[in-house]
């Protein structure tokens, strides 16, 4: 059995501990509910944005102006020979499996696609550092996550956009994880570039809305698919976001949970050990006295 000064050490141990869980489970929470509104504030945006880019997308006689050369080329259907991955990661651990998961994920698209030219672009440092070291084709990367602002989504898209339109790659997919209200987020794999599947959507029989453009369908058109290229990747890195924050809550809370049930076994432990010693000294005491009489 474990001495008072063993286990009280521990127990100032557990409590160090506790008190470190506590704080970053507050701190998680406060970021969380502010990711979380953030979020919650540009999903609706972005999805009536996706419905209007795909219903004036899906107009043949539009897609094929002269003057949208690029543009054609985002929507246009290729060979798929080489595919990319962003996979969109945390920048710290302590988020139970959040990280794992997703490098799991990861490695399994890899798996299923060993006959294409694969490569990478990871968003956040871990997974930043894990292709690093696979030594995995990375052709570019963001190892800070945290700030999720519009001008690293806007610098993201650029970058996507110049590797898809150059031939570097035929297809680029988002990996991350989904966000859901008090539980664990799943993983998702969604596709980006090219944006034909846009043009595919299921109106559900909803005929397509008749739209006035001012001052021309140009200038319209190309401010939206910009705006909506960049939301797309806003509102990824913000689900991200609110999702590993949520798990990290989660983790934390489930750590200090852990942890004052470990405080509770001690004391009972303590107590015990304390009680056995000062039984024994009575039996020596007693016997000593038995002894002299």
């Amino acid at each position: 059995m474990a001495s008072l000064r063993q286990i009280k050490r521990r127990m100032k141990s557990i409590e160090n501990i506790h008190e470190i869980t506590k704080a970053m489970e507050m701190i998680a929470a406060f970021r969380f509910k502010r990711a979380e509104g953030r979020f919650a504030n540009s999903k609706t945006y972005l999805k009536e944005l996706e419905t209007l880019v795909a219903n004036l997308s899906g107009s043949a006689q539009n897609l094929t102006d002269p003057c949208l050369p690029d543009r054609q080329a985002l929507f246009e259907k290729r060979t798929v020979r080489k595919k990319t991955l962003v996979v969109i990661t945390g920048d710290k651990g302590l988020c139970g499996a959040y990280n794992t998961n997703l490098l799991k994920a990861a490695a399994l698209w890899l798996r299923e696609n060993r006959d294409f030219e694969t490569s990478f672009i990871p968003v956040g440092k871990v997974g930043h550092e894990s292709f690093r070291k696979k030594h995995y084709v990375v052709l570019s990367a963001y190892p800070e996550k945290a700030a999720a602002d519009l001008e690293l989504a806007k610098k993201i898209t650029l970058e996507l956009k110049n590797i898809f339109l150059s031939g570097k790659t035929d297809s680029i997919e988002l990996l991350y994880t989904s966000y859901r209200a008090g539980g664990t987020g799943k993983n998702l794999l969604v596709p980006f570039l090219s944006l034909s599947t846009l043009m595919e959507r299921d109106n559900q029989g909803k005929p397509t809305p008749e739209y006035i453009y001012e001052p021309d369908f140009q200038t319209v058109f190309l401010s939206l698919l910009s705006r909506y290229l960049e939301g797309k990747i806003y509102i990824t890195l913000l689900e991200s976001l609110t999702s590993e924050y949520s798990a990290r809550m989660i983790a934390m809370k489930q750590a200090t949970d852990n942890s004052d049930e470990i405080l509770d076994n001690l004391r009972l432990l303590r107590n015990k050990t304390r009680q056995a010693t000062i039984t024994r000294e009575l039996s020596e005491i007693v016997s000593g006295a038995s002894v002299l009489v």
